[in-house]
């Protein structure tokens, strides 16, 4: 960065949180918890297996627009997107445009496909279209993506709470899976969306808190703009046409379209898709996110600047402050925010959010693929109560694996970036799936030894 390392000594601020900063944090645990006990004990249309896997099919727009929000922005977006603004410029931010013509492709394209088969598991698709092998390789590829990405998504915040808390990142980790475990297991499908929802909100009003206190104590919109003019960190347009290059107009519109575009079609979004009663519901639904990604990607990108504006002088990556470059907006928190009660512990929430609605949606599309696409094919005559009780234990079961994944990922961060890693992690299982669905789709002469080979050639 432009950014030198001369100027003020930085030292470490002497904060601990205090009762305002526990009981915000707390808040949004116990609330979460109480929805999944609520549609667990006292909802009475959420009896069946269809009503745990997919709420039956009624949902609204709100939560289930807000939920998929959720499901695309982890704990790992809201720390690792500001950073690359800090470091790159707001280049980045670019990638905002890539949304608005895979909207219309799902709601145009892909989405009334996903609708009208009313599928349960997305992969039920590739046996219709191909073969039970071709579904049994897809569903596996997506339980490896699933559980070993929620794991990524929950310890690389953790380790930030511990800097922002005290809290041991392994402490942090297990509480977050023992609620969402919880909360998934009880109450299902509803009540993932409807903690979704809260989470959301929790996201959105922390990620606005920071930007109006961040901007005004670190000297204002012009100051802020200014310096990030003056250092060459506003300009959108950089048209080097050099792929090696880390951000650029092309890297940032044809990487980002190819790099998104696989992500809204998991399990655990078309069940999102299907989770609401009309096609033009579920097309709000996608209309709905488009809208709150982007802002979500806009005020990402402004506390960007704020970190650049107040680190300018002083790198506090540069200078061994921080161990990591994810640890920068905890550290803000605490040398700025802490002056205002309860806005540390309001972004310590903001990022629990993020962790428990990754895990909980992992949770429920876990239980949707295995019991769809294993349990059903071995025991077609299982009732829907020994279903529904088969899918709660594997929403329980993958929740133990995904936290027992989280010591892996620990001895991986040692080597390897928590947010690379989740790319690479995208690419790897997602693109495959997402090229099946499109070989299938609009590729009529495919046939199962086409698409067996180009998965296997993919991986």
């Amino acid at each position: 960065m432009d950014a030198t390392t001369v100027g003020r000594e930085f030292q470490k601020p002497n904060f601990h949180f205090d009762w305002t900063e526990y009981i915000v944090f707390s808040l949004v645990l116990i609330t979460s918890l109480a929805i999944g006990i609520y549609y667990g004990f006292f909802e009475k249309n959420n009896k069946t297996n269809e009503d745990f896997l997919m709420g039956g099919r009624s949902m609204s727009v709100a939560p289930v627009a807000i939920s998929l929000i959720c499901s695309l922005v982890s704990a790992i977006t809201l720390l690792g997107k500001p950073v690359e603004i800090y470091f790159y410029g707001i280049q980045p931010t670019l990638i905002v445009l890539v949304l608005i013509p895979i909207t219309l492709i799902l709601m145009y394209i892909l989405v009334p496909i996903f609708f009208r088969l009313q599928l349960t598991s997305a992969y039920e698709y590739f046996e219709w279209r191909f073969s039970r092998r071709i579904r049994v390789i897809v569903s596996i590829f997506a339980l490896i993506h699933s559980i070993i990405y929620t794991s990524t998504c929950v310890y690389g915040p953790s380790l930030a709470v511990e800097q922002l808390s005290g809290i041991n990142t392994m402490v942090s980790c297990g509480a977050i899976f023992i609620v969402c475990i919880i909360y998934s297991s009880l109450g299902g499908f509803k009540a993932v969306l409807w903690s979704d929802f809260l989470q959301g909100v929790v996201m959105m009003v922390s990620l606005s808190a920071i930007i109006v206190v961040g901007t005004w104590e670190v000297g204002g919109i012009p100051y802020i703009w200014n310096l990030a003019t003056k250092t060459d960190r506003t300009n959108l347009f950089i048209m080097d046409t050099d792929f090696r290059s880390r951000y650029t107009f092309w890297t940032s519109i044809v990487g980002g379209f190819f790099t998104w575009l696989p992500t809204f079609t998991t399990q655990s979004q078309i069940q999102r898709y299907n989770a609401v009663p009309t096609l033009r519901e579920s097309r709000l639904t996608l209309f709905f996110n488009t809208c709150g990604m982007i802002l979500i990607m806009l005020l990402c990108s402004w506390i960007g600047l704020i970190l650049f504006a107040n680190y300018y002088n002083c790198d506090p990556v540069t200078t061994k402050t921080i161990t990591s470059s994810d640890q920068l907006l905890p550290l803000f928190a605490i040398e700025v925010l802490g002056r205002y009660p309860g806005l540390p512990g309001l972004l310590l929430a903001g990022l629990t959010c993020g962790s428990l609605s990754t895990v909980s949606s992992t949770l429920n599309s876990t239980a949707a693929i295995i019991t769809e696409d294993f349990v059903k094919y071995y025991k077609p005559d299982l009732s829907e109560k020994q279903l529904l009780i088969i899918s709660k234990t594997i929403s329980i079961t993958s929740g133990i694996v995904s936290f027992a994944l989280v010591f892996v990922i620990a001895e991986i961060n040692k080597t390897v970036n928590i947010s690379p890693f989740s790319t690479m992690l995208h690419g790897t299982l997602l693109g495959p799936i997402f090229g099946a669905f499109c070989l299938g789709m609009f590729f009529p002469i495919s046939n199962e030894l086409v698409k067996l080979k180009n998965v296997v050639a993919r991986i």
